[in-house]
């Protein structure tokens, strides 16, 4: 049986936003290939970087995808587990908002929107009988961050530890 960490990937979406956004470069006659190769590079970022979490059986396997190359994997058996670590970090402070305005403040919220793999404010991380420590999940649902936590518990029975 195997189970993914909420929210569940649907890469067929992502893949279709991806075109969306690639639609105008490719009508743009004007500029150079460098310029449509640099142009491809952000919206692949945005759309090709997640955490794929998930238990097969009693393993835990999460694997990290920048622009849809996929980058580390970690594993581990679920027995092994020890604790789990939260951690809740805010993401937002009065001085970056009167430095930087709300710009940044809304790019901040659009990156966490559409990059949580790359942040937010919530995370959960495993820690093994041998102390190895994993990042299992983050992102910016408080939702999400409770059924994860909650489904974790229940499948290793290690013990909730705040970081």
């Amino acid at each position: 049986m195997e189970r993914q960490l909420v929210p569940v990937l649907n890469l067929r979406v992502r893949l279709i936003i991806l075109g969306v956004l690639l639609v105008p470069v490719a009508f743009a006659w004007r500029v150079g290939v460098l310029v449509h190769a640099l142009a491809c590079i952000l919206p692949l970022v945005l759309t090709g970087t997640y955490r794929v979490s998930r238990i097969v059986g009693d393993k835990f396997d999460t694997r990290f995808h920048l622009a849809y190359v996929p980058l580390t994997r970690s594993r581990c058996n679920l027995p092994g587990m020890v604790y789990i670590h939260t951690k809740y970090q805010t993401q937002f402070g009065w001085w970056t908002f009167i430095l930087f305005g709300p710009v940044q403040w809304l790019f901040g919220k659009v990156f966490d929107y559409f990059i949580p793999a790359l942040g937010g404010p919530y995370e959960i991380w495993l820690e093994t009988a041998k102390g190895r420590e994993i990042l299992a999940w983050n992102g910016y649902n408080q939702g999400h961050f409770e059924k994860n936590l909650e489904f974790l518990q229940t499948r290793t029975g290690a013990e909730v530890r705040l970081r």
